[in-house]
């Protein structure tokens, strides 16, 4: 059995459950140590040494995970200051994104607050967010700002992606906001730092390109040429997505192959033309070595990406290989170079560029004998067509999983849309683009002209995507679902991706298997034994909270929102979680009341999930533009909540109770409506909205007879909302409230706090703990909160 399938399996594995389980470190280390020297002692025993190297590397992935989070006294004590400081460091490296903003990385040696110094243990690396211009920049910089910086934290939702453990791969401490360059002084410039020629190099080349161009024209050409993909507008890289094509505009192996071919080429028919060098050695073991410092300048010049750089090391290897007549499988080289890289940096597993990158590799060379074999024997018109659509097809169907685990997007029209974009981008618009590059330095009117034909290729290729996805239904369709669905996909996707590989006697074993497998996979998470379960969703400063029962129904209130549009929480934050708790239709939704902060994120939900109804306490004409137009726009029933208590006879477990206290001349935070959920005469929920004093005291006013055993504090616990009066009439036993981490409100209020302390009411916070989940069981109510997208026990 060969080795490197063994230890890549049990890295893989390993790392994929060190965020769940920690193995002692000396314990580990020494029980690694006698298993690596048992796989050398019995090496001779195969199926012994390939067990043992399993539970070797195994440990060793785990172990080396936590290895790259270590705990950084300082950097907590600077994040719980939550003001600004005063920093000073060296800057590394500088990425521009959409709409002029940048962000750029600086190595900090110095902290201040108020002129007095801060203790490091070590240098910090600090990502400072841009809004406005880095033109004046370099990496070599010393730089001095003030910004309020920040540890990289979790919202804690299901689903959620893990920003702090990307970061970290990156080897980035903290994370802070600067307005504009103007704000950041620069105290020296150091000409020593390597990549400081090339990041001027790529600044004037993209200047150039911006304005020979019309701007999109512009971003598309510095995308494919220049690797700065985030440069892209949102709805342009929405609508290369829904098409299946945004990869084609993210620097990868793909692109790294097509210069190489083209420059094998070229140096080919050069080699040629001297018999000398045709004496010296066969030119298919020179060339791919003269190749190597072109593909360097091109990997360092478009940004370094992960994709990009797997591939020069694949290109690496392969010409060494080449050059010493050693023959290595693909596939080997493939996962050997999968393995070195996760021993480097165990992180990179959780990247989607890493992952794509390897598995459509891997999917392209599963492939290989079908491919091939079906363009064998066809005329060249014919043959090219045919293995570009199943050397699509396989990266595609390798990629399925991912995509969908990653993006939640899947593009039903990509297929055919690479079997047209593809040959336009590899063999027209990147070669044309590279001259671009190549004639900058010497002759820059006919580096204007190759670059505007790129452009026009480009654009071209836009305007297709955008007529292919505009298709009924060929536009890209969004997946939420759980972890165990998109597990239940991969299995699926198994036996058609190796069956180029396998006899037909061993496909037809496996293939029944994989099916009965996915088919049970399919069916979690199991629905909920649980009379009545509420999920109070961490989504900053917010509100958004899930109501189900256990006859199957569904009830979204409210969907949190932020004042930004850069992010929404509604897409990055509800809806994989929704589907990681198997979501899969709302019996409702419900806004209490038309504040951004829980209206913002409904609108992805409602244009991505079924809902029944939607449920408000004012007239549809007074509702914010968006929001009708998400509800004209799926034709979603709306209820107008009556004013007073009002009984929901579909609500099949207890009863359900709606209350809306709104008035002439009511706030729209005492105009929240209030939902009321009863189980038996001891256990009962009251959700308050955003209710002020004037709403609390009207509602208790009107009568609260039905018991209260958990309850939402009104206005994320504010202290102007009469919440003691609400207490000491209900007396519940539990208190939740949402919340953002260190919000600028102090919210919860002190003496909201405090008084339920007083009181003994145990209070569950979204800031501390994440996302709650609060279950009637036969003894009362059990809190959880999220930890490692599992909901454990939890005190407040």
């Amino acid at each position: 059995m060969q080795p490197v399938p063994v230890v890549l399996f049990a890295t893989v594995v390993g790392l994929f459950l060190a965020p769940i389980y920690t193995v002692p470190t000396l314990p580990g280390w020494l029980l690694v140590f006698c298993l690596g020297f048992g796989s050398l002692l019995l090496r001779q025993h195969c199926r012994v040494t390939a067990a043992l190297l399993f539970l070797c590397f195994f440990l060793v992935s785990n172990l080396h995970y936590h290895d790259q989070f270590p705990v950084r006294h300082d950097v907590i004590a600077i994040d719980a200051l939550a003001q600004k400081v005063e920093i000073t460091g060296e800057l590394t490296d500088l990425r521009q994104l959409t709409e002029g903003r940048s962000w750029v990385e600086v190595l900090i040696h110095s902290v201040a607050l108020k002129g007095e110094s801060l203790p490091l243990a070590s240098p910090l690396r600090v990502r400072l967010y841009l809004d406005e211009g880095t033109d004046q920049l370099l990496p070599g910089d010393i730089v001095s700002c003030q910004s309020r910086l920040r540890k990289p934290r979790l919202f804690g939702t299901p689903g959620e992606f893990n920003w702090p453990r990307y970061l970290t791969s990156q080897h980035v401490d903290m994370t802070g906001w600067v307005k504009n360059i103007d704000r950041m002084t620069v105290l020296e410039r150091l000409n020593r730092f390597p990549g400081r020629t090339v990041v001027q190099w790529r600044s004037r080349v993209a200047a150039t390109i911006q304005s020979l161009m019309p701007e999109d024209r512009a971003y598309l050409v510095r995308a494919l040429v220049l690797g700065e993909g985030r440069v892209i507008p949102a709805n342009i890289r929405k609508t290369l997505a829904s098409s299946g094509i945004s990869h084609l505009f993210a620097i990868s192996g793909l692109h790294l192959g097509m210069i190489a071919l083209l420059g094998y080429q070229l140096l080919l028919s050069i080699y040629r033309r001297f018999p000398r060098l045709m004496n010296w050695n066969p030119p298919q073991r020179v060339i791919p070595l003269v190749l190597l410092p072109l593909l360097l300048f091109y990997l360092l010049l478009t940004g370094d990406a992960v994709s990009t750089r797997r591939a020069f090391a694949l290109a690496s290897l392969g010409a060494i290989f080449v050059c010493w007549r050693y023959y290595v499988r693909p596939l080997s080289l493939l996962a050997s170079l999968a393995f070195i890289s996760l021993l480097v940096n165990p992180l990179l597993f959780w990247q989607a560029g890493w992952q794509l990158s390897f598995a459509g590799a891997a999917g392209i060379l599963l492939w290989q004998p079908l491919w091939q074999k079906l363009g064998n024997n066809r005329i060249s018109l014919i043959r090219y067509p045919v293995q570009l659509f199943f050397v699509t097809s396989a990266a595609m169907l390798a990629t399925l999983p991912l995509v969908l685990l990653n993006f939640h997007l899947f593009s039903f029209v990509g297929v055919f849309a690479n079997l047209i974009c593809v040959p336009l981008i590899t063999l027209l618009a990147l070669p044309v683009g590279f001259l671009g590059l190549l004639f900058y330095p010497v002759f820059l009117p006919l580096t204007e002209t190759l670059f505007l034909v790129c452009g026009f290729l480009l654009e071209f290729v836009l305007l297709l995507a955008q007529s292919l996805s505009a298709l009924p239904g060929m536009g890209g369709s969004y997946w939420f679902l759980s972890f165990w669905q998109y597990l239940a996909v991969a299995t699926l996707v198994l036996p058609l991706l190796v069956f180029p590989q396998l006899t037909r006697s061993m496909m037809s074993r496996l293939a029944p298997i994989c099916f009965l497998a996915a088919i049970l996979l399919w069916q979690f998470p199991l629905p909920q034994t649980e009379p009545i379960s509420l999920t109070m969703f961490s989504v900053g400063q917010g509100e958004s909270m899930l109501l189900r029962n256990n006859a199957g129904q569904s009830i979204l209130i409210d969907g949190g929102g932020f004042y930004s549009d850069r992010f929404d929480v509604g897409e990055r934050l509800l809806a994989p979680a929704l589907g990681a708790l198997g979501i899969a239709e709302f019996m409702a939704v419900v806004l209490t009341h038309d504040d951004l902060d829980h209206r913002k994120g409904l609108i992805f939900v409602l244009n991505h999930f079924p809902v029944r109804e939607f449920w408000t306490g004012i007239p549809i004409a007074e509702l914010h533009d968006s929001l009708q137009k998400a509800l004209l726009d799926n034709q979603i029933t709306v209820k107008i909540v009556p004013t007073g208590w009002s009984r929901v006879p579909a609500w099949s477990v207890g009863t359900l109770d709606v209350y809306n206290g709104s008035t002439v001349g009511s706030s729209k935070n005492d105009s929240s409506l209030v939902l009321q959920v009863n189980i038996n005469k001891r256990d009962g929920v009251l959700l308050t909205g955003d209710l002020g004093q004037e709403g609390v005291l009207k509602l208790l006013d009107e009568g609260l007879t039905a018991p209260v055993s958990l309850l939402k504090l009104p206005h994320h616990g504010s202290q102007f909302s009469a919440t003691d009066r609400l207490v000491d009439h209900l007396m519940p036993q539990f208190c939740l409230v949402s919340v953002g981490y260190q919000n600028r409100y102090h919210l919860p209020a002190a003496q909201v706090v405090h008084y339920l302390r007083d009181k003994d009411i145990p209070l569950y916070r979204t800031d501390l703990s994440g996302s709650l989940q609060a279950s009637l069981t036969e003894n009362g109510w059990q809190v959880k909160h999220l930890n490692q997208g599992f909901f454990v026990d939890n005190k407040p």
